[in-house]
């Protein structure tokens, strides 16, 4: 059993390396015969000029939203509804210098089908710095948003992250789909 899960990963590997443009850097030459770094400099700022203008007509723009805002992703309807913290009790507490921060969350399916849910793989905590928090266990919390949620109903539930008490800037990502492409970001209180 061991070999064939192998085989499958490494299988996974080389048709997902396959798919990968690798670029190298190489040094290239004008027409004229010339390097390229010797042109002058007004062509080279210039150059830069267009290749930050380019650069900025490719990114993608994301677009943020906020708490009490429902964003529809395929037929999955996500809402955040409100935000607090918690310093656990006397049996779950955070570690030094952390805080239990609890994002109360809606899912909404508006298909024909039912569709599954998960804390684990749907949502994810981020602070201004970069750092990404998973849901963990905490404190006693309302709901649960896990589960298979029936067409034309919804699931509400309290997600806890553990932070450091000074983190700020917080979003909320939802991945809609575990499979999927497209994420929703959500602008927090803190």
């Amino acid at each position: 059993m061991k070999r064939i899960v192998s085989a499958v990963l490494i299988l996974a590997v080389a048709l997902l390396a396959g798919c990968v443009e690798v670029v190298e850097p190489e040094k290239v030459e004008k027409t004229d015969g010339t390097p390229v770094e010797s042109q002058q400099s007004d062509d080279k700022e210039a150059q830069d000029q267009n290749q930050t203008q380019e650069q900025e007509q490719e990114k993608p723009k994301v677009e943020t939203f906020k708490i009490g805002d429902s964003v529809k992703a395929g037929n999955l309807i996500f809402t955040v509804n409100s935000t607090r913290t918690d310093e656990g009790n006397e049996f779950i507490k955070p570690g030094e210098g952390k805080t239990y921060y609890i994002v109360d969350v809606t899912v909404e399916n508006t298909g024909n089908e039912s569709e599954a849910v998960s804390s684990l793989m749907m949502f994810k905590l981020f602070d201004s710095d970069g750092y990404n928090y998973s849901v963990t266990i905490g404190p006693e919390t309302k709901g649960s948003v896990d589960g298979e949620i029936s067409p034309g109903r919804k699931i509400r539930g309290e997600l806890v992250f553990e932070i450091p008490e000074e983190a700020t800037g917080l979003e909320l990502q939802i991945d809609p789909t575990v499979f999927g492409i497209g994420q929703i970001i959500v602008n927090l209180d803190k």
